[in-house]
């Protein structure tokens, strides 16, 4: 998934930022990294320079610019850091099989399969602020999964019906989140799964009743 607002070919020619070979300088360019993060985490985007990122870290600006290019390198690096935490998570969930989400209570099906990304990125307002939340080839992957679950409980129709409601739920609420403070953004995210497993109950029973 790219940064938000960077498009392949700009990633491209920036490169990406200095691997250090040594535990020490790995150890500095994760305080640099999590320096970033908890300034976007408290103030957004605009808060984040190689300065300001330097001063929190407890770093000086030569030891940023050791590792970064550039403000857009760090925030390129935050963007991948979050990438290979996710990718793995991501591609648990899309080895399931239809038999394992079939037999999943609503309540536990909402959980694996939506909930814990959604509190991930409430978790980490770094990776909502940098990743590309309307990246095509990541959102097919995940609207193609949801279609396929909902129609292995639902049939093809309201399968169907119920996938592109929550496909516009989950990237509502996440793109919601990145603007709101913290404190609605919680109540939101903490109410989410129930409200979205209740859905899909009363969905399963439409279904139950339309077969009886």
């Amino acid at each position: 998934m790219r940064r938000k607002d960077v498009t392949k070919s700009e990633a491209d020619m920036r490169g990406t930022a200095r691997a250090p070979r040594q535990a020490r300088g790995r150890e500095r360019r994760e305080q640099l990294l999590d320096a970033a993060a908890a300034l976007i985490a408290e103030s957004g985007l605009a808060a984040v320079s190689m300065h300001a990122a330097a001063e929190r870290a407890g770093a000086s600006i030569g030891s940023v610019y050791h590792f970064f290019r550039d403000k857009d390198q760090m925030l390129d690096a935050l963007a991948e850091r979050h990438d290979a935490e996710l990718q793995p998570a991501f591609d648990r969930v899309l080895q399931r099989s239809d038999a394992e989400w079939t037999a999943l209570s609503p309540a536990e099906m909402i959980e694996q399969l939506i909930g814990w990304a959604i509190r991930y990125f409430v978790r980490h307002p770094d990776a909502l602020a940098t990743l590309d939340l309307h990246d095509q080839a990541m959102h097919a992957e995940f609207r193609t999964l949801i279609d396929r679950v909902m129609r292995a409980r639902l049939g093809a129709e309201l399968g169907s019906h119920a996938a592109t409601t929550f496909d516009a739920v989950v990237l509502g609420t996440l793109l919601f989140t990145r603007e709101q403070d913290p404190r609605s953004r919680d109540v939101v995210v903490a109410a989410l799964p129930e409200m979205m497993a209740t859905y899909l109950t009363a969905l399963e029973a439409k279904q139950k009743r339309a077969k009886g």
